[in-house]
Parts: structure tokens; C-alpha cells; sequence
């Protein structure tokens, strides 16, 4: 079943079945804390592992690494625990995941850094990171991840959490046909570190008080949402990537509405205009900010350059074998493969598996999408935010026919945009003039600072995060 026709038979399934309407023991949402990762767990369940997990689960060598590294975990803990305690008050908290690297070098997050910079003069801002293995802030994911291995479900709701288990269990019998063989081990461990994240973000919030959270998730923040909604802080997201009516942190039934179960941040901020019809969050308000580090400000790759192969953990084994293929079979082309930020451990593997294949090289986190589309001849993905990136370049998107593919349906009837399911199709597509037509919005604007203004104005008139 193909990612557009599941999504539309998920969203009836949880609709028919009053799914929203579940509240725990102590009259918390349940359903919308776990939706997303039962999602994707059900979608999945037909899938191989991710290359990334076959070979962490396959390498003694990598399990011998994670023993090791304990004592640095607990140290970092233990730093991060007493930052926490540590915080005071201050204006606006902000959630970052810095994937990327800025022009210093330095980690960014460039879904919210424009935000930031207008925010900063409004007030004072402390940032909450996100990204695994930075430490320069206050990681909210070491505290939640640390306090999670020692925290125990009372016996009442792991009996609670087992009950809906079996409930959601028959109607995906019902609804597809089969059960997800991981349904209750998801739904254990989702709401067992939500409970996790909202002591966490209850420490954060009630120290700092702040009159704003900023944040860049992927609508998996369910607990700062709650106890931001409980103190009456408002939430402000910044879009951090593709979003879209298959996208269940993004995308909801339409007949929901407001104040029925969806836990959803007050404002969304948008990369343009284009975005505002992908998605559908029962009441959160819609904002074009822009984001001036996607935008390219009208500037068109020279296509001088190489074909990029933008993968990621659980696409690179689609990808990968007809990078090879095609770099061997065009020895006078250049092949780039981009990592995924949630790669780059795994960056000198790729490069061996690539060595003595002169013509394709690999890219982590020292250059973005942007940087590498200035020149690139044609990009090449399965599922990626660098689509838009590209044809906003002026530069061609080949998109495989594998897996959740059909999450850009909205991009398929543009000229420049190719469906391929085989190398010697891939190869009779690339490195050819583009169709040349305007495809009418542009995916990214440039970023307006008046949105800041409006979203002023909405915290003045007392919004709430809907439940």
C-alpha cells in the first residue's frame, strides 16, 4: 500500500474509531503521543531494518563502542542535569536541532535561526538543543533520554497502556488487514518517554517562565506542548522541513477540530505560501515567515556541477546501489552522495564502500543542500526536503519509486520533476536541459520579520496550544 492511500485509510481508522477522544487515567490526551510513531511503526512493518540499524545491531564492534562510552554519557548527564537546575528566568526558550553548520562553523539550525536573530531583540532567548551529541547548550534530549532508562511506569498505566494496545491492535486488523507486530512496545516506550519529556520540560519551563517557546521539532515534542499549554505560554513552531497531508506530525483528518485531542503548537511559521495548503494542524494558526536560508534568492544552479544523491539512514539502501551503478556506467560524470545529518557516524563506512569509484565522492555536514545546488546538474531522492531545495535552483529532481515516494505527490506534475524506478532510467534522464517553466510559488521566500509582529499580537489576545 503506497504512503498516500495508507494515510487516508490511517486518518479514517482513527476518526471512525474516536481515537481522539482517549484520555489517560488522569485525563492527559493519549492517542495524538503516540499516533506518529505508530504510524510510521505500521507503515514499516513490511520493511527491511534501516542500513543504520543493521549495522548497529550487526557490529560487536559498535556494541563493544556504546560500553565504552557510558562513563561519558553519565558525565554528560550529570553537566546537563545542572545546567537545567541551574536555568533562571528569561523572555523566549527555544528549541533547536542545529543539523546544520553555520558560515563560522560553528552547529545551526537553519529552520529557526532568522527567527532567533528577530526574537533576540525583543528579549532574552535561551536555547534548548536537540540535536544528539551537542552539549554546548542544555540538551533536552540527554535529560529525557537519561531519565527515561531509570523511570518505571506505575503498574496501573502500564495495565492502561496494554489495554489500548489491544484496542488499536483490532482496529488496525480491521482497517489493514493486519496487526503491527511492535504496537505495544511502541506505545509503551512513546508514552513512557512523553511522561519522561513532560517532567523534563516542567523543570525547563517553571525555572524559566518564559513568555514564548520557539521550536523546531517534527511534532514529537507532545509534552513541552502540554506543559507550555498548562502555564499559558504560547508555542511558535518553525517549519523545519517537508510537510505535507501523508505527514501525521503535520497532517490530521480534516473532519477534527479544535480542542479534539490534537496536541499541536499555536503557530506554525512557514517557508512560503506554497506550504500553507500541505497540511492540516486543527488549530494552529498558519504564518509565512520565509527562511532565508533555504531561499536562493533567485539564483540557478549553473548544473556545471555533479548529480547529487540525496539519501538518508533508511533510504541509502535504495540509493547507494545506483549511485554505484551509475558512476561506473558514466565514468566522465560526477556522482555526489549527501548524508543525512543523522549519517555522519557512519560517513567513513560509506566512503569504503566507495573507494576506487573516482567519480563519486561523499558529503556530510560540511556543505548544506544550498551550497551544493549552486552547481549541481540534476538531484536524485526517494523522500527529501532538498526536492524543493532543487527545483528552486533551477535544478532537476529524480524521484525513485520506492518507499513513502509518493509523499511528493504535490510535485509530480511539475516539468522538471522525473519518476524513475531503474538505473538505465535514472541514466537516460540525467544531465539533460531543463523544462525551463516557471512552477508558479516558490517553495522558499525569503524571510519576513512582520510574521514576529503578528505572532505578538495573537499572544496578546490569550491563545492556547489546543488538546
Amino acid at each position: 500500500m503506497e504512503i498516500d492511500e495508507f494515510s487516508q485509510t490511517f486518518f479514517r481508522m482513527e476518526m471512525e474509531e474516536d481515537f481522539f477522544s482517549w484520555r489517560t487515567p488522569d485525563g492527559n490526551p493519549f492517542w495524538d503521543v503516540v499516533r506518529y510513531e505508530l504510524f510510521f511503526s505500521l507503515f514499516e512493518k513490511d520493511e527491511p531494518q534501516s542500513l543504520q540499524n543493521v549495522v548497529a545491531s550487526g557490529s560487536l564492534r559498535s556494541k563493544i563502542k556504546k560500553i565504552a562510552s557510558v562513563p561519558a554519557r553519565v558525565v554528560a548527564l550529570t553537566i546537563q542535569w545542572a545546567r537545567m537546575k541551574a536555568m533562571r528566568q528569561v523572555d523566549f526558550l527555544a528549541l533547536v536541532a542545529s543539523r546544520y553548520k553555520d558560515v563560522d562553523g560553528r552547529p545551526a539550525d537553519h529552520a529557526s535561526i532568522d527567527v532567533l536573530r528577530t526574537f533576540s531583540e525583543l528579549g532574552s532567548i535561551r536555547k534548548i538543543e536537540s540535536q544528539p551529541g551537542l552539549l554546548h547548550d542544555v540538551n533536552v534530549n540527554i535529560l529525557i533520554s537519561g531519565a527515561a532508562r531509570v523511570y518505571r511506569l506505575p503498574s496501573s498505566l502500564e495495565k492502561y497502556l496494554r489495554d489500548m494496545a489491544e484496542a488499536i491492535a483490532d482496529a488496525e486488523q480491521k482497517y489493514f488487514g493486519a496487526r503491527d507486530p511492535n504496537l505495544f512496545s511502541v506505545v509503551r516506550r512513546e508514552y513512557t518517554s512523553h511522561l519522561v519529556q513532560r517532567q523534563i520540560w516542567h523543570e525547563i519551563i517553571e525555572r524559566s517562565n518564559p513568555r514564548f517557546i520557539l521550536m523546531t521539532q517534527n511534532g514529537i515534542q507532545k509534552g513541552a506542548l502540554i506543559e507550555a499549554r498548562k502555564r499559558g505560554v504560547p508555542v511558535v513552531e518553525c517549519q523545519h522541513g517537508v510537510i505535507s497531508r501523508m505527514h501525521p506530525a503535520y497532517s490530521y483528518p480534516t473532519a477534527l477540530q479544535p480542542g479534539e485531542g490534537a496536541v499541536v503548537p499555536d503557530v506554525l511559521l512557514l517557508f512560503s505560501e506554497y506550504w500553507m495548503g500541505q497540511c492540516y494542524m486543527p488549530g494552529t494558526k498558519m504564518l509565512v515567515a520565509g527562511n532565508d536560508r533555504f531561499g536562493n534568492k533567485g539564483i540557478r544552479s549553473t548544473r556545471n556541477g555533479a548529480a547529487v544523491f540525496v539519501t538518508a539512514a533508511f533510504f541509502h539502501k535504495y540509493l547507494s546501489p545506483l549511485a554505484v551503478e551509475l558512476a561506473r556506467s558514466m565514468p566522465t560524470r560526477a556522482f555526489i552522495m549527501k548524508l543525512h545529518p543523522a549519517q555522519v557516524a557512519d560517513q567513513g563506512r560509506i566512503e569504503e564502500e566507495y573507494r576506487g569509484i573516482q567519480n563519486l565522492s561523499v558529503v556530510g555536514t560540511e556543505k548544506s543542500c544550498s551550497e551544493l545546488f549552486a552547481d549541481a546538474s540534476d538531484v536524485v531522492i526517494v523522500q527529501s526536503t532538498a526536492s524543493y531545495e532543487a527545483l528552486d535552483h533551477g535544478v532537476p529532481v529524480h524521484i525513485l519509486r520506492q518507499c513513502g515516494y509518493m509523499s511528493h505527490g504535490d510535485l509530480f506534475t511539475h516539468p522538471d520533476v522525473h519518476l524513475f524506478s531503474t538505473a538505465a532510467e535514472l541514466q537516460g534522464l540525467l544531465f539533460r536541459p531543463v523544462a525551463g517553466k516557471d512552477h508558479g510559488l516558490p517553495f522558499f521566500s525569503a524571510f519576513d520579520p512582520s510574521a514576529i509582529r503578528e505572532i505578538s499580537v495573537l499572544h496578546r489576545r490569550g491563545t492556547g496550544v489546543v488538546a
